[in-house]
């Protein structure tokens, strides 16, 4: 973005800029914080959204007097809580709660639209910050957009995004950028994000992202890659096992394996077990289901669902105690001519018949301490241990305790030291990896697509049989 480029969107009351994957849109919010004379809220989706923008305003030693950084969904619970009579907010409802979190949300973004329709809610607007900047605006739902619109009456607002990347329609009805209130900026970019690690492949992307433009109005779009392409390599399915590449693989400080579906993302965590880990979504059914059915059991019966849990997340499991896993069928705690992992029989021993939850967290640490097992689930497994300790700890099931580690802000845990991680666009989105892995057996769309090559940093392999991917709307 060029000064003159800065210096009309500061001058306009709103404006929308387009810039793609890796083309500086935190550095452009950071332009306009440091050029504004007053404080500028800044929005996003995400916490870690929130960090990347904070850590670069820090590392441009714009002070902090001059922002405030927060996710829209935290504003909006910060007003809908202090106002709840104007925004009809029930606060009996919880987005902690499975049952409730999609009422919760639906009430939330109604209540903050009915404070900013207020004129008091902009006097205050007005009073606190000298301007809006929404980050990633390719994500807002339809009722996020709209809270958006009511404060524009009252403040300047500029949005950033890029609507190749708004692949979350999942969550609601994404704002349709070609019918956008919000007049759109043309602006210089440069693909920054490669600019150290593979420039040539940076530039390259960039023709990509022309080649699936058409997408966006739903018109059909290719893109074919040159056999001497040596930054995006394909490669036929027969003759990608992983294993097979594991040796260029291993160059690489991370390297993502992204697919469509989430079973086929299962599948070669599976395949590959101990070095390609599964990327689990934030609301991870796995834990919830097994954490559910270990409250509903006991004795013999909370022993075999742990081995079942523990056989979710790494191989062997089944052979390695198949004696203990026969006894246990029929009901049975007599391990006495089982000469097999004997610490695992003191373990379940030590409580039995009337296992506890103390018997079941044993079970899940020894499980996750031995070398005979390869993990490919160590989250799930690792999320299951804190919610066990956390419900001993508070006396709650451990259903509620999974529930609280899970999506309480304090209590979340980030999994982010995987060399080798199983994922796809939804879930991989806003990270980098020096190697992505696109598997295209099962075509993705054209945005998904466009997002999953533009997390590679150095190096892509694409799993086809075909150099050339037709997109159709």
């Amino acid at each position: 973005m060029t000064e003159a480029e800065l210096d009309k969107i500061m001058q306009m009351s709103s404006a929308a800029i387009i810039a793609p994957a890796g083309h500086g849109k935190t550095e452009m919010i950071a332009d306009i914080v440091e050029r504004s004379t007053g404080k500028q809220l800044l929005l996003t989706h995400t916490n870690a959204g929130v960090d990347a923008i904070d850590k670069r305003l820090k590392k441009r030693k714009i002070p902090a007097t001059k922002y405030t950084v927060t996710t829209i969904a935290a504003f909006c619970i910060k007003w809908c809580v202090s106002y709840d009579n104007t925004a009809c907010f029930n606060k009996t409802l919880s987005p902690l709660n499975r049952g409730e979190a999609k009422a919760y949300y639906a009430q939330l973004y109604r209540g903050a639209k009915k404070i900013f329709e207020t004129a008091w809610a902009g006097s205050v607007l007005k009073a606190t910050y000298a301007g809006v900047v929404v980050d990633e605006y390719q994500d807002c739902i339809q009722a996020q957009h709209e809270i958006i619109l009511e404060m524009s009456r009252h403040l300047p607002i500029r949005v950033l995004g890029d609507p190749m990347q708004g692949i979350f329609s999942f969550a609601g009805s994404l704002v349709d950028w070609n019918k956008l209130e919000f007049p759109v900026v043309n602006v210089a970019t440069q693909p920054w994000r490669w600019s150290k690690s593979n420039p040539e492949l940076g530039r390259y992307l960039m023709t990509v992202r022309e080649s699936l433009l058409p997408a966006l109005t739903k018109q059909c779009c290719k893109v074919q890659i040159d056999p001497e392409n040596k930054n995006v390599e394909v490669v036929s399915p027969a003759n990608f096992t992983g294993y097979s590449h594991l040796k260029e693989l291993s160059q690489f400080s991370s390297v993502v394996y992204i697919v469509q579906w989430p079973k086929q993302q299962l599948d070669f965590c599976a395949r590959m077990p101990g070095i390609f880990q599964y990327d689990e979504k934030q609301d991870c059914d796995e834990l919830f289901n097994y954490a559910k059915l270990f409250d509903s059991k006991n004795k013999s019966e909370l022993a075999l669902a742990v081995i079942m849990f523990a056989a979710e997340c790494s191989t062997g499991i089944g052979k390695e105690l198949k004696s203990y896993i026969d006894k246990l069928k029929i009901k049975s705690f007599d391990f006495s001519r089982i000469k097999k992992n004997t610490d695992f029989r003191d373990i379940i021993e030590e409580t039995a018949p009337d296992l506890t939850k103390e018997t079941a967290l044993k079970m899940l640490i020894w499980f996750s301490s031995n070398p005979a097992f390869k993990q490919y689930r160590t989250e799930l497994l690792s999320e299951m241990i804190r919610s066990i300790k956390y419900a001993i700890d508070h006396d709650m099931s451990i259903f509620d305790a999974a529930n609280h580690i899970r999506k309480d802000l304090g209590l979340q845990k980030r999994y982010t030291g995987f060399k080798f991680l199983s994922s796809r666009t939804l879930l991989s989105k806003g990270l980098e990896f020096d190697c992505v892995i696109i598997d295209m057996t099962t075509p993705l769309s054209a945005k998904d697509f466009y997002v999953a090559m533009t997390r590679a940093m150095k190096k892509i392999y694409i799993i086809s049989d075909s150099n050339t991917f037709i997109f159709r709307s």
